[in-house]
């Protein structure tokens, strides 16, 4: 298994699961502070793995 090309996919899934949660975050009309709350801090964490996984990937 080529592991460049495994956290290229992962890295790419993650940037699909934020655009998802943006989406989400977008259409929620109601004002569900908790919950929105909730999904931004998803959104941080994707965002925090995908800088990982790039500086993993520009460093190998």
């Amino acid at each position: 298994m080529d592991i460049f090309a495994e956290l290229s996919s992962i890295s790419s899934q993650i940037d699909d699961l934020i655009l998802r949660i943006e989406k989400v975050i977008e259409t929620d009309s109601s004002d569900r502070t908790d919950e929105s709350s909730g999904f931004l801090e998803a959104e941080r964490h994707l965002g925090s793995a995908r800088r990982e996984l790039n500086r993993i990937l520009r460093n190998r």
